[in-house]
């Protein structure tokens, strides 16, 4: 099997405006037997001061965990095939645990700013794991099968045939700017999932940055295939500055994009 894999964070054009970095995280890695994409979103209100660290965590954490899954159960089809709500909770758990964990070894290295001791007086006090709030999206992919987490808002979509799908069931508490983050109390049960044996011949995760930038999901869908066109045929250079483009003349925010593409002794699945 043969994976191929992008990912890259713009910063968005009210950020650039602003001066304010972006708040993305976007991150692939590529194994021999397996792949694993993932992109975070970090909060962009006041008290997520730090969402840019959160979201960087997010998928750093995310990728690790699931590495971690694939030694410890030599690979994750089984589990899944066994017991998918329980394999996506055990991860949704470990990604939870060890993007705490980051988050109080950073504090510790680097304690609030005289700026931030201000917001955080502001509001009475801020939990740490607030301060750093991002949502978080990822893929793992082996040759028979896909699974896919989510928390808080963004799109997972993915190439079936001919066709590109939504394969996440959808979140009714996504209502407008709201969404559900890594930092909620009960983000165990805020993540949805899937698992999918084979079918799958590429995937595309994305902040929502990018589908606010589309008049609707089919033109989205479109450029989602175009997207892991360019990432199997290695043609993706130009991808960056489309990328600012839709944002300045779109959602105007960070837009991040992760994708992977399978090929199996040279046949798509």
């Amino acid at each position: 099997m043969r994976f191929k894999g992008y990912a890259l964070s713009v910063k968005g054009a009210s950020h650039e405006e602003a001066g304010i970095g972006c708040q993305d995280s976007a991150r692939v890695y590529i194994a021999e037997h397996f792949a694993v994409a993932a992109v975070s979103d970090g909060h962009g209100s006041e008290k997520h001061f730090r969402s840019a660290s959160g979201s960087e965590m997010a998928t750093r954490v995310a990728i690790r965990s699931i590495c971690d899954f694939c030694e410890r159960n030599n690979g994750l089809d089984g589990i899944f095939l066994d017991n998918p709500n329980n394999a996506a909770r055990r991860i949704a758990a470990n990604i939870i645990c060890g993007w705490n964990s980051e988050i109080a070894a950073h504090i510790g290295l680097l304690p609030l700013t005289k700026h931030e001791r201000g917001i955080y007086e502001k509001y009475g006090g801020i939990a740490n794991e607030v301060m750093y709030g991002a949502t978080l999206i990822v893929a793992g992919i082996t040759e028979n099968g896909c699974f896919g987490l989510q928390i808080g808002d963004g799109s997972f979509c993915a190439l079936s045939g001919d066709n590109m799908v939504f394969p996440v069931p959808e979140d009714a508490n996504l209502v407008g700017n709201l969404t559900t983050s890594l930092c909620d109390n009960n983000a165990i049960e805020n993540f949805r999932h899937f698992y999918r044996k084979g079918g799958f011949s590429g995937v595309m995760l994305s902040s929502d940055g990018l589908i606010n930038s589309f008049v609707n999901e089919n033109d989205y869908l479109k450029f989602g295939r175009r997207v892991l066109s360019a990432v199997d045929n290695g043609t993706t250079s130009a991808l960056g500055e489309h990328l600012k483009t839709r944002s300045r003349c779109g959602s105007r925010d960070d837009i991040s994009v992760s994708a992977v593409t399978i090929e199996t002794d040279g046949q798509r699945p």
